[in-house]
């Protein structure tokens, strides 16, 4: 099968191996949604629960300042000598861009992550659905962009401000254990393809219609959950016309000695 690359976003970059297993962790509930509506949900990105979504390096501030500063006296800066300073310092606006950015996030790894299971649940009634790169590009529309999350030291490293886009894939160095792949759909899309998902956003972000059967391997209960659950888990599954594997987590299995 062909990769993918060249339908990407320059910003957004694709995994070297697109079919690498992703992994969503999710409670019971979510789960259901996904399998009722059929779709996957992008919250805002002001609703991720990270503070720093979409933020500015400390660095990349401190160069803002220092032309504003510095414009009309350092000849190295004498392009931005009539740059009004609202244009050079544009924080404002990418505070006001996070929102509009509504993503979908996975978790790359070959293996179930123990540390992903203990981090998104909140209870033993846990689902993990798994996918890999190439099935999630394949089921949803070019609007939405697909690539890695890149982590760096946000204390002495920084990115291009030329694009939007980079701030929402750029993550401080502290959430590296999360492995991210991220889709994501952007509100303010003025292509043509986008025009029908950007009429169904909700306040708290926006359903895509997926296929299913294409994009879930396997379906994964959680290490801690009852054994009763799996067998719920697999009617349910069943009842929404879906028959795909439901696994016990490998987590669950007892050592041998």
């Amino acid at each position: 099968m062909a990769d993918v690359e060249d339908l990407q976003h320059e910003s957004f970059k694709t995994p070297t191996n697109q079919d690498v297993r992703i992994w969503r962790y999710m409670d019971l509930a979510k789960y259901l949604a996904i399998l009722q509506r059929r779709s996957l949900f992008f919250p805002r990105a002001t609703l991720l629960g990270d503070p720093f979504e979409g933020s500015s390096t400390k660095p990349m501030v401190a160069a803002r300042e220092y032309i504003i500063k510095n414009k009309t006296s350092d000849p190295a800066l004498v392009a931005y000598k009539d740059v009004p300073d609202h244009i050079i310092d544009m924080g404002y606006v990418w505070k006001k861009m996070v929102g509009t950015h509504l993503v979908c996030c996975w978790h790359m790894n070959e293996h179930e992550s123990a540390g992903m299971w203990n981090l998104y649940l909140r209870s033993n009634e846990g689902v993990c659905i798994q996918s890999t790169y190439r099935r999630l590009r394949s089921c949803l529309p070019q609007c939405v962009f697909i690539g890695e999350v890149n982590y760096i030291d946000y204390e002495t490293e920084g990115f291009s401000a030329s694009n939007g886009f980079n701030f929402i894939v750029h993550k401080r160095k502290s959430f590296e254990h999360e492995r991210e792949l991220r889709a994501v759909f952007w509100e303010v899309d003025g292509t043509p393809d986008a025009q029908p998902y950007k009429m169904k956003i909700e306040p708290a972000g926006l359903s895509i219609e997926v296929d299913l059967l294409s994009l879930i391997e396997t379906v994964h209960i959680s290490p801690a959950a009852e054994t009763w659950l799996a067998r719920v888990i697999q009617d349910v599954t069943t009842k929404y016309d879906l028959h795909i594997p439901i696994l016990q987590s490998a987590l669950a299995e007892s050592p041998l000695y």
